[in-house]
């Protein structure tokens, strides 16, 4: 047991991390920095932070199940490209999200919503989870498999867009210990605003998949602690997070 409260302490620590690095505000100096030219790799990077949040699990709540917690995502260094944030000094950086998941009645499906606020940056979002394969008592060890799509609406000082998202995730719902992985494809678009009449208006849009393999565990009843690595569209990635599933 004090192995399972060292590793919950150690996932909180990670996701209060996340949270730290999303709260110094790495996107402070856009304005400083912004170009067209740099707009997309920026896009791209800021996009992998959101769909990094997507799934932490291949199994849906089902009716009348419901989860609730908190994702936080970092990306180890700005991609290469992404001139605005390497110009700026940004090393790693990150976003938490919280997130809610309720099952539907009928259709083995949850619906999420989940946002921050923070700093002058505002994401609100929200999709839909539908079970494609779902492991039972006398089924224990076949994966769960799932597919989801979701959709988010970004709103900062100097930039406003939104994020879409797929995924498919598959897990093992074995005791304790339960293995995650999944793939996902990120379409973000941004449109800048509040820098000046020389490219407020202008818009970048990019796609791009991420790839995940991560581990939750169940310490005590009813709650979780989960953490991943990522390849966050290129980039080394890492996410972790907490929350309650009934």
């Amino acid at each position: 047991m004090k192995k399972f409260i060292t590793l919950f302490q150690a996932v909180l620590a990670a996701v209060l991390m996340a949270e730290g690095a999303a709260m110094a505000d790495p996107f402070s100096d856009f304005k400083k920095y912004a170009a067209e030219s740099y707009l997309k790799p920026f896009a791209k990077d800021f996009g992998g932070l959101i769909g990094g949040a997507d799934f932490h699990t291949g199994r849906t709540a089902g009716f009348p199940g419901f989860d609730v917690g908190i994702a936080g995502v970092v990306q180890s260094k700005p991609s290469s490209a992404n001139t605005i944030l390497k110009t700026a000094g940004v090393d790693a950086f990150g976003l938490a999200l919280l997130q809610g998941s309720v099952g539907l009645p009928v259709v083995d499906a949850d619906l999420t919503v989940r946002g921050v606020t923070y700093s002058d940056l505002t994401i609100v979002g929200g999709g839909l989870r539908y079970g494609l394969l779902k492991s039972g008592t006398l089924t224990k060890f076949i994966p769960d498999v799932s597919v989801s799509v979701f959709y988010d609406a970004i709103n900062y000082t100097y930039f406003k867009g939104s994020h879409m998202s797929v995924d498919a995730a598959a897990s093992l719902d074995i005791p304790v210990v339960k293995p995650f992985a999944g793939i996902g494809y990120d379409r973000t678009k941004l449109e800048v605003k509040g820098v000046g009449a020389a490219l407020d208006g202008t818009t970048a849009a990019v796609s791009a998949p991420r790839y995940t393999l991560g581990l939750k565990l169940v310490p005590f009843p009813l709650t979780y602690v989960f953490a991943a690595y990522s390849i966050l569209h290129g980039q080394a990635g890492y996410q972790a997070g907490l929350g309650i599933k009934f």
